[in-house]
């Protein structure tokens, strides 16, 4: 860009050179000085956008080290010293390893039994532990269980239990045989481990938060720039987006809507309505900022803002295709023209081929610039404008989308209203 610039300026020196014309002159230099404002803007927003990319693939290796985490938990879960427990059913005969008894610190002179063994039991577990070992030979499938022990001296034990049936021909149980655990050090880990997961979740979900509102004030901050050169407000952007979301949480409670709305999506919609109009930064002042009706051609060229949008928004998406931020900011920006009946611009969708965001956006869009004040022309009433969004349904607007709109027009106004007035940030 630099190097087409230097090209741009080395002949409009030349030609000025050769002007004897001071005002020609001086026109020209004002072309080029506009011409570089505009290539700056959209270099910086390209790269504001790929930077967003970057930030995104950040997020996902914090996302592997919880992974990792995990991992570890699993690990820890294997290390433990086992004790060997054999039920016989017919003849009640229980025994005990030498390591159980080690476990259960039961002294060796002790006859193994039902009641010794319930006696190390911790109170608030004991019901179920009784409640296994009168259904134990009713199960003829292998299992674990995990519960406290408390020992003499009030020390917690965590123990695991796993039992192992042995069937006769009759298809009965008839022997219990397994295995008992000390994973008290395991349990200690693996709280330790799951605080640590939680405070890493924590830390990811602070560093997404930190990074999403850093990103997108700044790129809310540039749109508004580009937003600024045909509204003098400035909340355009701000007042569209909360069109936006007050009209989808409002059609998620309506049918066929409610299938197609959640609040991620709600969300998604809200955040991406500020991209729809970013391709204008690529349209010339004398049409931007025209006080009078477009020529036929002077339309064409602002019809391409669209495009201008999409393809900005496109470059991006290539280097990270799963941001469905971007995707959306896409269908807005290319599609939000279009008309219910096919008559819009610039592929002629027609009925529901239309992204829903994109038949959300374009009520929104026109609602507010109904409303508000403009270079060719004044503002129109609350009443006035619905009555026109009215005589759209059907052909401009979605059918649908206008009966939920005209059933909550007193929030709109109330929203509009309120807006314009406080003039918000966009990224509370």
């Amino acid at each position: 860009m630099k190097k087409q610039n230097m090209i741009l300026q080395q002949a409009l020196v030349k030609n000025i050179e050769k002007s004897k014309d001071e005002a020609l002159a001086l026109y020209a230099l004002d072309r080029f000085a506009k011409e570089i404002d505009q290539n700056i803007q959209n270099e910086l927003l390209t790269r504001l956008l790929m930077d967003y990319a970057v930030i995104a693939r950040q997020i996902e290796v914090f996302n592997k080290q919880l992974a990792r985490s995990q991992e570890m938990l699993f690990e820890a879960q294997n290390i433990a010293m086992l004790g060997r427990w054999d039920f016989y059913r017919d003849s009640g005969e229980l025994i005990w390893s030498d390591s159980m008894r080690d476990i259960l610190e039961v002294d060796c002179t002790e006859p193994p039994s039902v009641e010794t063994f319930f006696a190390c039991v911790h109170p608030e577990d004991l019901a179920k532990v009784k409640l296994v070992h009168e259904q134990l030979f009713t199960i003829d499938w292998p299992w674990t269980m995990s519960y406290r022990l408390i020992m003499r001296d009030a020390r917690i034990k965590w123990v695991q239990l796993r039992f192992n049936p042995e069937i006769d021909k009759e298809g009965k149980v008839f022997h219990f045989y397994g295995t008992i655990q000390d994973i008290t050090a395991m349990k200690k880990v693996e709280e330790e481990l799951e605080k640590y997961n939680m405070q890493l979740e924590e830390l990811v979900e602070a560093k997404v938060q930190e990074i999403s509102a850093a990103q997108m004030a700044t790129i809310y901050a540039l749109v508004k720039l580009a937003e600024s050169r045909d509204d003098d407000t400035g909340t355009h952007i701000d007042r569209t987006a909360s069109f936006c979301r007050l009209l989808s949480e409002k059609a998620k409670a309506v049918s066929p809507y409610a299938d197609q709305m959640n609040e991620k999506l709600i969300e998604t919609i809200y955040k991406a309505a500020p991209l729809h109009d970013i391709g204008k930064v690529g349209i010339p002042d004398n049409i931007l900022l025209k006080p009078a009706k477009l020529t036929e051609e002077e339309f064409a060229k602002m019809k391409t803002h669209v495009m201008i949008g999409y393809n900005t928004l496109a470059e991006v998406g290539q280097q990270h295709e799963q941001n469905e931020f971007i995707k959306m900011g896409m269908d807005i920006a290319r599609y939000h023209h279009e008309k219910w009946n096919g008559s819009g611009y610039l592929e002629g969708l027609a009925g529901e081929a239309i992204p829903i965001s994109a038949r959300i956006m374009a009520l929104a869009d026109v609602y507010d610039a109904l409303r508000s004040k403009r270079i060719y022309k004044e503002a129109f009433t609350h009443e006035k404008t619905c009555e026109l969004i009215q005589q759209g349904k059907g052909t401009h607007f979605d059918p649908g989308l206008v009966e939920i709109f005209l059933a909550s027009h007193d929030e709109f106004r109330e929203l509009y209203d309120r807006l314009s007035i406080t003039n918000p940030l966009f990224y509370e």
